[in-house]
């Protein structure tokens, strides 16, 4: 699946890839998983997008360590909706704390980039390569090597 399908396209396939290679490599580092946001692929929700931004951008899941609880929203390119970047303060506000931190995983077939807010924001910025999907909705394509977070 390419980052530059529609909304429909991504969602007629019944996996995420993204968050199944995310789940894969967390299994592998033996942690606990729970999901938190919605599932647009298996629990579909009417409606969805008459729910408030805050809801509709429920950080995917929460990940569990003996030494840290993490909050993660998982994303399956480097593509970022405008929409997104639009609410990544108030994301941050609302879901990032001293004791649990919200991150962006961009699962990518051969890598996982581990990314704070602050990171996708100014990858976002910095980005030059603008796309639009075919319903209007504007993203950025970000380059995410030069900021570096670790989880």
């Amino acid at each position: 699946m390419k980052g530059t399908n529609t909304y429909r396209e991504r969602n007629s396939i019944k996996t995420n890839q993204g968050e199944e290679i995310f789940l894969r490599w967390c299994e592998g580092k033996g942690l606990k998983v729970t999901r938190l946001g919605f599932d647009e692929k298996q629990a579909p929700v009417d409606r969805f997008y008459d729910l408030p931004d805050l809801v509709r951008n429920l950080p995917d899941f929460i990940v569990q360590s003996e030494e840290k609880v993490t909050l993660v929203n998982v994303k399956g390119s480097l593509n970022l909706k405008e929409k997104e970047y639009l609410l990544l303060d108030k994301l941050a506000e609302a879901y990032d704390s001293e004791k649990c931190h919200l991150y962006y995983v961009f699962a990518l077939p051969r890598e996982l980039f581990w990314r704070r807010v602050s990171s996708v924001k100014r990858a976002y910025e910095d980005s030059k390569e603008i796309g639009q999907w075919p319903d209007g909705k504007l993203y950025r394509k970000l380059d995410l090597c030069g900021f570096l977070d670790h989880a």
